[in-house]
C-alpha cells in the first residue's frame, strides 16, 4: 500500500513579521511602487539625495500603514469593516409580497 505524506498548514495563509495575507502583499506592492518611483525620479533627473528620501519616506509611510491596518483589522476585519458600512440598519416593506413578486405572462406570437 502506498503512503502519501500529509502537508499540514499548506492552506495557511502567508506570514512575514507579523503582516498577514493581504496586507503582506499591500506591503511588497507599496515598497517596490516606491522603488519604481525612485527610479523614474533618479532617471528624469531628480537630485539623489532627494530621491533617496522620496524611497524613505514613501516605503516608511507604506510600512506604517500595513502594520497599522494589521493591527487594526487583523486577518478579516478591513472585510468586516465593508460589509457592516453597507449592512443596511433595517429592513421596511411597503407593497404586499405578491406585487413585490409579479408573474408576468408571456406574450402569444401572432
Amino acid at each position: 500500500m502506498k503512503s502519501f505524506p500529509i502537508f499540514r498548514g499548506v492552506d495557511n495563509e502567508i506570514e512575514f513579521r507579523g503582516l498577514r495575507g493581504k496586507h503582506f502583499y499591500y506591503a511588497a506592492v507599496g515598497i517596490i511602487a516606491s522603488i519604481f518611483l525612485t527610479l523614474f525620479l533618479y532617471i528624469i533627473g531628480l537630485n539623489t539625495l532627494i530621491a533617496i528620501s522620496v524611497l524613505l519616506i514613501s516605503a516608511g509611510s507604506t510600512l506604517f500603514y500595513t502594520y497599522d491596518a494589521n493591527k487594526r483589522h487583523g486577518r478579516w476585519g478591513a472585510i468586516k469593516l465593508a460589509v457592516k458600512n453597507h449592512k443596511p440598519f433595517f429592513v421596511y416593506q411597503n407593497r404586499s409580497f405578491t406585487r413585490l413578486v409579479e408573474i408576468r405572462t408571456l406574450s402569444k406570437r401572432k
